[in-house]
C-alpha cells in the first residue's frame, strides 16, 4: 500500500488499531524507499519502551533496531484530519516532551533519529458532535505560526527531526458532512524527503 491508497480512507475508524498498523506500514515503506539506509534495521511496531526519561513505560509506534538489538530509530507517527488547528500547540508540546523521553533513556544510548512523522490535510475540516462540517482549519498557516525545527536542531543536533507530510482533500469545502469524508480524493501528497 502507498500514502495515496492509505489516505482514499484515513477518515474512517480514526481510532482503530487496523487503521493504525496501516498507517505504520505505509510511512515505513515510504521511509524506507526514499532512505534505504534505514533498511539495515530489525523493524518492529508497537514495542514499549521500559524505561524512558522519565522512570516510565512509552509505547512506540515503530522501533529499528541494530543486530545487537540496540534501538537506531524511533518512529512516532500520526495521520491528523480534522479540528488540527486547535490542537497543534499541543502537537508541538508533546513532540519536544516525548523527544525528552527518548532521547535521555538509558535503553536508547545507541539512537541514531528519532522521527515524529505527521501526515495532514492542508485543509481540514472540523466537524460539530452531529457530525456536519462547521469550517476549514487552514492547516499550514497554523503549522507556520508553530515551527519546532530550531527548538529539536537546538537541544538535539539533529537527531530528532518532525516530518509533516501535507495533502489536499479533492472538493473539500464542497464536502457539507463527516459522512461525505468516509471517502476521498487526496492529491498532491508531499513525498517522504530524504533524512
Amino acid at each position: 500500500m502507498i500514502l495515496e491508497e492509505f489516505l482514499i480512507t484515513s477518515f474512517q475508524d480514526v481510532k482503530g488499531k487496523e487503521r493504525v498498523k496501516r498507517l505504520h506500514a505505509v510511512l515505513l515503506d515510504e521511509l524506507l524507499n526514499t532512505n534505504p539506509r534505514f533498511a539495515e534495521y530489525n523493524w518492529m511496531f508497537e514495542q514499549r519502551l521500559k524505561n524512558d526519561a522519565f522512570g516510565g513505560t512509552f509505547d512506540l509506534d515503530m522501533v529499528g533496531y541494530d543486530n545487537e538489538g540496540n534501538i537506531k530509530v524511533v518512529i512516532l507517527d500520526k495521520a491528523y484530519q480534522s479540528s488540527v488547528n486547535k490542537n497543534i500547540k499541543n502537537y508541538a508540546n508533546t513532540t519536544i516532551g516525548e523527544s525528552a523521553r527518548l532521547y535521555y533513556s538509558p535503553e536508547c544510548t545507541e539512537i541514531e533519529n528519532i522521527l515524529f512523522i505527521n501526515v495532514m490535510p492542508r485543509i481540514a475540516p472540523m466537524f460539530t458532535k452531529a457530525g456536519k462540517v462547521k469550517g476549514f482549519d487552514d492547516v499550514m498557516r497554523a503549522k507556520n505560526r508553530t515551527k519546532i525545527d530550531d527548538v529539536l536542531q537546538t537541544q538535539y543536533q539533529g537527531v530528532v527531526k518532525s516530518i509533516d507530510l501535507y495533502y489536499d482533500i479533492d472538493d473539500v469545502k464542497n464536502k457539507s458532512a463527516q459522512s461525505e469524508f468516509m471517502e476521498i480524493t487526496p492529491n498532491n501528497i508531499t513525498p517522504m524527503p530524504v533524512i
